[in-house]
This record gives structure tokens, sequence and C-alpha cells, in this order.
């Protein structure tokens, strides 16, 4: 898997280039006059993140296939054993008001097909570029390793290893100004639990999450009335961060307090699932309890 983390890490560096000077450049953050295949609205930033994630992964040998947010179906490469799932630009919405952005992938031994749930990932992490560029992974044998990148050597050198997330946090992360829309009523009881705290949302799963990686809480992102089935990606979005809750020691579940990890994906063709949605809730072992019980 080494091969593969490394391009992708080779992938981070080119997308924290383009945060850092894309602005510039007239069609940076324009629409790019269509909706991409999980429905949002593609900017130019966009199809250049997933190009700087694709041409890297075409070329690696341990892959035999990837899938990407910005495409509409898994593509098949040469050789290699992987399927690589990934969002190559989380929160881009954001790049108008310069506020933290990120990537989010996962990497799976299922080869070119869907997997059947997410327990066949073996390592998955994100990018975060903000005020220095993060590159986050999970493995079973090492855990959660934070790594931040060296702006002079251009390395990426490990700040953290085996990072645990806290018992308990101080803050949540949700956005309040949709409870009434949301219709799972456990969403609803465990954020009103928590009003006593800070909330903090940034609309950028990556950045959202990592603050409650490091500093304990809970991440909830339910379903609504106009997204019935929840908002993030199943396959390049839930898997892979549920995953890296879980080596941290945390918690990852839908709105039934099901396992993200243990959710199948429905017997269709790939076309149809593979962008489907769920809600979200990752959290530490205190915050997890409280919404078990609710």
């Amino acid at each position: 898997m080494k091969e593969t983390v490394l391009a992708l890490q080779d992938a981070v560096r080119e997308i924290a280039h383009l945060m850092r000077v894309g602005s510039i450049a007239e069609d940076f953050g324009e629409k790019h006059g269509k909706q991409n295949e999980s429905g949002d609205h593609q900017e130019t930033v966009d199809v250049a993140a997933d190009l700087a994630v694709s041409k890297r992964l075409m070329n690696c040998s341990e892959v035999h296939a990837f899938a990407s947010e910005e495409r509409e179906a898994i593509t098949v490469t040469e050789g290699g054993k992987y399927l690589v799932a990934y969002d190559p630009l989380d929160g881009s919405q954001n790049i108008a008001v310069n506020i933290t952005t990120g990537l989010i992938f996962g990497i799976f031994s299922c080869s070119s097909k869907l997997p059947a749930d997410g327990r066949s990932i073996i390592g998955a992490g994100y990018a975060l570029f903000g005020a220095a560029t993060q590159f986050v992974l999970a493995t079973e044998e090492s855990g959660v390793t934070i790594f931040t990148l060296d702006p002079t050597s251009k390395e990426f050198k490990v700040t953290s290893a085996r990072h645990r997330i806290p018992q308990r946090g101080k803050v949540y992360a949700c956005n309040e100004g949709l409870h009434s829309k949301w219709v799972e009523q456990r969403s609803k009881r465990w954020a009103e639990t928590m009003r006593g705290r800070s909330v903090r949302w940034m609309a950028c799963m990556v950045s959202d999450a990592h603050r409650i990686l490091l500093n304990g809480g809970g991440f909830l992102l339910p379903a609504d009335r106009s997204n019935t089935k929840g908002k993030l990606r199943l396959l390049y979005e839930a898997y892979p961060m549920a995953y890296v809750f879980e080596c941290a020691g945390g918690h990852a579940t839908d709105e039934h307090n099901t396992c993200i990890l243990d959710l199948p994906f429905p017997p269709a063709s790939p076309a149809k699932v593979l962008h489907m949605k769920v809600p979200v809730f990752l959290a530490g072992p205190y915050e997890a309890e409280l919404y078990a019980k609710l």
C-alpha cells in the first residue's frame, strides 16, 4: 500500500499548490457549467483536483481501479489489486472565502468491484488544506498518523503518531440552522443535549471532523427533509472517515446507530450506487455513548 499512499501524498502537494496560487487565475472557483455525478455543482478547481489525483493513480502499480466524486463510473487501470475511492476537494465552496478545504480517500482490497461493505477497507485518510497542509493516514497496523507538509522541503513530516481521540470533548459540529428540518429524532435530541457546549461548523466534512478527531466531541450530518437519505457519500466520504475514527478509538454510525463500516451497498449496478448517500455521526467515546442511549 506504500506506493498508493505516496501517490496520494504527491497529489496533495499539487492540490495544496493550487489552493495557494490558484485564486490568482481568472477561472479559479468558477462553476464548470455542470453538476458532478453526486449532484454538486462542479467548479474548475474540482476538476483540477480530480486530475491531480487520477493521473497519479493511473500510474500506480498497486491500483487496479479508482472511483471519484467527480466521475460517473469506476475507472479501471492495468494490474494492481486495490480500489481507491476519493473526494478530491471537499468543501470547495469555502474557497471563495478562503476557508479550509480537504481531500478524502479510502483504499479497499476489492479490485474493481464495489465493496460489500466498509470492512474491506485497509487504509483511509484525508488531507487538510488550511494554515498548514496536513495528511492524515489510518491503518490497522499503525493507527492514525498525522503528517504536516514542510513548505521548504516539500516533505511530509510526522507530527502525531498513533493519535487517539479524547474520551470527551468540549465542542460539537453540526448545522444547527437545519435542526427543524432533520427527520431523525435521535439526531435532534443529541444536538439538544450538546447545546451547553460551543458549536463549530465550517460546512466541510474534513475540517469539521478533523477538529473532533483532535479535540474530542461529536460531528453530525443527518438526513433532512431535502436530503432524506443523508448528504455524505458512503463510498468515498463516510467509509473512509469512519475508518479513521475507529482506528483512533472513536465511533462512526448512521442515525440508527449502525456502524458505518457495516453498512452494505444495495444489490444494484455500480452506476446506481456509486454515489449513494448516508447520514453520518462521528464521535469520541463519551458523545457516542450519549447518542446510543437516545
